[in-house]
């Protein structure tokens, strides 16, 4: 496998694990407790106490919205991104960096916040970078998806891969 490949793999498992993140986890700062099965919200609050995660347990206005952001726009498109990964379709191109730019944006504050805030304390370091690869991985898809036109090769070079493999 190239080594876009493995990229495109690793894009494809961070929408696919997004999916019930965002349902499970994240929603929780928007939607009321009762909604999730008891094991979601036992393991949101032990993320909290593990790693002092202030953000989710005081749910800043800010962060609210921003999780909101997610749950509507970013949740749809968790499902339309991995089916054209799957499908190496080439019409993700502008979506995935509109979503990579947006998601970039978002961590901004939030990285700032945890990294500058007192409120962050001792856990500031762990919790950056549980947070950090939600800055990495967006700004790593607009570059991908920025660089080329067809990011996954014209349909005639897709049916020769294709055609290759079938005789290999």
């Amino acid at each position: 496998m190239s080594a876009l490949g493995v990229l495109d793999a690793i894009f494809l498992a961070y929408f696919i694990i997004h999916i019930p993140t965002t349902l499970l986890v994240d929603s929780q700062s928007v939607f009321p407790a009762e909604y999730f099965p008891s094991w979601a919200k036992e393991a949101l609050q032990w993320h909290i106490k593990t790693n002092g995660d202030h953000l989710v347990s005081t749910n800043p206005l800010w962060f609210v919205s921003l999780v909101w952001c997610e749950t509507a726009l970013q949740l749809p498109f968790f499902f339309v991104a991995a089916y054209a990964f799957i499908k190496r379709a080439n019409w993700i191109r502008v979506p995935c960096i509109i979503y990579g730019a947006h998601v970039a944006t978002t961590m901004v504050p939030i990285l700032t916040d945890i990294l500058f805030s007192p409120a962050a304390g001792s856990h500031s370091p762990a919790l950056a970078a549980i947070y950090a690869p939600y800055l990495a991985l967006p700004l790593a898809l607009v570059i991908r998806m920025a660089v080329s036109a067809q990011p996954f090769g014209s349909k005639r070079s897709q049916k020769r891969a294709k055609s290759g493999a079938k005789t290999a």
